[in-house]
């Protein structure tokens, strides 16, 4: 009963799918543990029921080049191409994959490369915007903040900046208690100037 269902391709087909899909949880969010081992178990179910149809060796390439690109769009975020390619080379990879009578249906391949197209290009472009307007640490961190004069600074002194005690030096007269804002850093003395 079960070997029979699993010599289905559709079935087979969407099985790889969500194991791909669980191992990439996984992959991004370690430690769960339940993901990878479920999408794991899915993937060895899915790919024992291709291989009972004998699939291609032309539709297991295009279905490798097809997780290639995907995964380079999840990472590198190319502007939808890798994520549009990989899924076109998805659902051609899937309808080339088995030969005969009994095949993956035109409908699930392009509804499921598809959907995965769709979220591969969504999370891509998360991970790009997340990349780009990550908060800058250390020391650089300090240009451009406001703090407070907590001695006179002629030409050197002390300045209280973002919950730190820092050395200043200013080309102008700063009393205590007056703001200042960073200019730039160097060997950890802070440049400031008053607001």
């Amino acid at each position: 009963m079960i070997e029979a269902a699993l010599s289905d391709p559709n079935l087979a087909f969407a099985l790889m799918i969500l194991g791909a899909a669980g191992l990439a949880w996984e992959l991004h969010a370690p430690g769960m543990f339940v993901p990878g081992i479920l999408g794991a178990f899915l993937m060895c179910i899915g790919a024992y029921g291709l291989y009972e149809d004998a699939p291609t060796w032309y539709g297991m390439t295009l279905l490798l080049v097809a997780a290639i690109l995907l995964t380079i769009e999840l990472r590198y975020y190319t502007h939808m191409v890798s994520g549009i390619a990989g899924a076109i080379l998805l659902a051609l990879g899937a309808l080339a994959l088995i030969q005969g009578p009994r095949r993956i249906t035109p409908s699930l391949a392009f509804a499921v490369s598809a959907a995965l197209g769709i979220i591969v290009v969504f999370l891509g472009f998360l991970g790009m915007r997340a990349r780009r307007n990550r908060p800058m640490t250390g020391t650089a961190a300090l240009i451009g903040q406001i703090g407070e004069c907590r001695g006179v600074i002629n030409p050197e002194g002390i300045v209280f900046v973002n919950g730190e005690y820092w050395q200043a030096r200013s080309s102008h007269l700063v009393t205590p208690g007056e703001r200042v804002c960073v200019q730039r850093i160097e060997n950890l003395t802070l440049h400031v100037e008053p607001v």
